[in-house]
């Protein structure tokens, strides 16, 4: 089974990873955007680095995590409409 990751930031998508193998089941919202959440919703994690945007060093990397299903897209609907005219003009 395979996980889809979906990293946002600032409520833009900033990256899409898959993880695993198989048919998706759901997919994983990392929203980097942590200001005025509960306490209780934010992962922490130490990050020590050579080299990111804020240099070199150890830095708390912070995100509000959760699972999202995965269901199909319903055929004709608005959103359906949309991907299909999009795809046409690629």
């Amino acid at each position: 089974m395979s996980q889809i990751i979906i990293q946002l930031q600032g409520g833009l998508v900033q990256d899409v990873f898959i993880c695993g193998t198989g048919k998706p089941s759901d997919a994983i919202v990392v929203n980097e955007d942590v200001e005025g959440a509960d306490a209780k919703e934010i992962t922490t994690v130490k990050i020590t680095t050579e080299n990111t945007s804020l240099g070199k060093g150890t830095f708390d990397y912070e995100a509000c995590i959760h699972t999202e299903g995965i269901t199909k897209l319903p055929k004709d609907s608005d959103v359906d409409k949309i991907i299909t005219k999009y795809l046409k003009g690629l």
